[in-house]
């Protein structure tokens, strides 16, 4: 796609804001459903839309290219010690709010002094494990399993973007690598989808996009993508069958991945897509891209007290009216939550990142040589 001087092809990228967005929308939708549809129905069929299984690996991806977008297509230095502090002002302080306020939730029937002595001094319910995205421990909010993840592979991201520099084909051997090996490493491999696109990305937004051999496939690729993206609920609703699941017991190669796969297309096409960026660039859907961490944050601590409700007071909760006044208050206590901690706690805690980072002396330095091509 040529460059125009459209919003899509500024520093940043707003349509990406919106998928984030979207993607955060369908975990939301998803958690409801799961709640309190699967004794009713078969949510599998509901999931092949509201598949917040798998929204999770479009996060990834998206998180790989975002990270690496600035280094490798705005070639801007990556001082490592200034991205480190930079990422954990943007992930911890909501994230530690929100675990917070899930963790006294959780245990507000015994709540008293010596349950909060419990809770944050002494540390018998594991609480500070969790706050600090410590291996994969998520007792109180379940969402943070994934952000543990983010955190994580964030860290090694400059060496991502390093290997990017060298040669961009490097990660295209590693991502091989990373399939070979399996479903252990796949985490990173999202991410490395992401970087991969961005390694790409002046060639996959121009116009001669279209003459590559890939693009003329493009109306059985994204089908197929789609397929792949659900394949955990068509599995649901129609087993692969056994021999299926040997194979992929032994390439060790789980739904995660090909849902990875799937992100990596669906990204490719919006960022070649001036139609999808158009759609995307709609203030409404841009508003949500900017809560959507609140959104991912708060939505479950929300739905498990409304869920709560309903459960306590012996609330018949298959009747339809309370079922629809349970998705108004799920959806508008949401957003309002979501905006709040986005302009209390997301952006105030961006800014002290940037104020310290802006007093530190320069670290490791990874950049681009001047004399090196893209």
């Amino acid at each position: 796609m040529p460059g125009s001087s459209s919003p899509s092809t500024k520093n940043h990228l707003t349509y990406l804001d919106s998928a984030r967005g979207i993607a955060a929308l369908m975990v939301f939708a998803s958690h409801f459903i799961g709640l309190f549809l699967h004794d009713k129905m078969n949510v599998h069929y509901l999931f092949l839309i509201f598949n917040g299984n798998d929204a999770v690996s479009f996060f990834f991806v998206l998180s790989g290219f975002v990270l690496s977008y600035k280094y490798l297509v705005l070639d801007k230095p990556l001082d490592i010690k200034k991205y480190y502090v930079t990422r954990i002002f943007r992930i911890f302080p909501a994230y530690f709010i929100a675990v917070t306020i899930s963790a006294l939730m959780a245990n507000r029937e015994q709540m008293n002094l010596n349950t909060l002595t419990d809770l944050f001094i002494l540390n018998k319910r594991q609480f500070w494990e969790e706050a600090l995205l410590f291996r994969l421990y998520n007792k109180y909010l379940i969402v943070g399993w994934s952000l543990t993840i983010e955190m994580g592979v964030s860290l090694i991201i400059p060496f991502f973007v390093a290997l990017a520099i060298r040669d961009k084909k490097l990660i295209s051997y590693l991502i091989v690598v990373l399939l070979v090996i399996g479903v252990y490493f796949c985490n990173s491999l999202h991410f490395l989808f992401g970087v991969l696109i961005a390694c790409y990305f002046s060639k996959i937004r121009d116009a001669s996009f279209k003459e590559t051999k890939w693009y003329k496939y493009r109306y059985a690729i994204l089908p197929l993508a789609f397929v792949l993206f659900s394949l955990r609920h068509i599995d649901a609703i129609a087993p692969l069958g056994s021999m299926y699941n040997y194979l992929a017991g032994y390439l060790s190669v789980d739904f995660f991945v090909y849902s990875g796969i799937a992100a990596f297309v669906f990204l490719v096409a919006i960022i070649h897509s001036r139609s999808a960026q158009k759609f995307l660039e709609k203030k409404p859907l841009i508003f949500m891209g900017k809560i959507s961490y609140g959104v991912y944050l708060v939505h479950v601590t929300l739905l498990n007290y409304i869920y709560y409700f309903f459960t306590h007071y012996d609330t018949p909760a298959h009747h339809i009216l309370l079922l629809i006044l349970a998705v108004i208050i799920y959806f508008m206590g949401t957003l309002v939550a979501a905006t709040l901690m986005h302009y209390l706690i997301e952006l105030p805690f961006i800014r002290v990142g940037k104020r310290i980072v802006g007093r530190m002396k320069p670290s490791l330095i990874i950049s681009r040589e001047p004399n090196q091509n893209q």
